[in-house]
């Protein structure tokens, strides 16, 4: 299983936190996580760790608590294969690694939907050979031919969920109801409230605030969304800080 990367896509690489940037990255499809195969760098461009050409080594890029201990140990037990993971923590900074070489380190890796979208376009993942795979046919009618990768040619999905407010119910009353209630209570919050690193969990709800999709793609919508965002701002604390703290937060449930 082996993945194309172009040879000048390196120079796109980089992620700066620019307002072009955010916006650039807030067009979005469906939400979700799938599992795709990626295919090694042609001119097999290794990266330190690399697992290129060794039968005995499975490598895998994917998010943090995606991978059960005892499932891959049964998977090592079983097969004689060692399973190596990495962990990221955006599909930006995964994007960024493959290509810059990073291709020819992994069999698998886990984007979600609209980093698969993008990685096709990208020529980055090869086709999955179906026959080899069971258990297609068990797969919610949804998401057998999702509208990011038609028939599922490139990759199969792992799991979805939803988005929602966790806050500390001793120190908010009323409980929040609604996006809203971020800005209506912003002084309250101020500094006791964090924000998901992620641009398309962030820009989504408050697109779902002001009643547009969550895959909006008009950019008057996206920039109406992102100057309500900025309004939030100041009153949201960087992570590493709220532990312990009366938050509010935007997690996925």
């Amino acid at each position: 299983m082996n993945a194309h990367l172009q040879s000048d896509a390196g120079k796109s690489s980089r992620l700066a936190q620019t307002r072009r940037r955010f916006l650039q990255l807030s067009g979005a499809t469906l939400a979700g996580v799938a599992l795709s195969n990626c295919r090694r760098n042609l001119s097999d461009v290794g990266s330190s760790g690399g697992s290129s050409g060794d039968p005995n080594t499975l490598r895998l890029y994917s998010w943090s608590g995606y991978s059960d201990d005892a499932f891959i140990q049964g998977f090592t037990d079983a097969t004689g294969i060692q399973v190596v993971i990495d962990i990221f923590d955006s599909n930006e900074t995964m994007l960024a690694k493959m290509q810059a070489g990073g291709g020819s380190a992994y069999s698998i890796l886990y984007p979600s939907d609209y980093m698969v979208q993008e990685m096709i376009g990208l020529e980055m993942l090869t086709e999955l050979d179906q026959s080899r795979l069971e258990g297609l046919d068990t797969l919610l009618d949804n998401f057998k031919d999702p509208s990011y990768d038609a028939n599922n040619t490139h990759s199969v999905p792992y799991a979805w969920g939803t988005t929602g407010l966790v806050y500390n119910s001793t120190q908010l009353t009323p409980a929040p109801e609604d996006w809203e209630y971020l800005w209506d209570n912003q002084d309250e919050l101020s500094r006791k409230l964090t924000l998901f690193n992620d641009v398309r969990e962030v820009l989504g709800a408050v697109l779902r605030s002001l009643g547009y999709s969550y895959n909006a793609t008009d950019p008057d919508e996206i920039e109406e969304a992102y100057e309500k965002l900025l309004e939030l701002k100041p009153a949201i604390a960087p992570l590493p800080q709220m532990v312990g703290a009366t938050s509010c937060s935007v997690a996925t449930c």
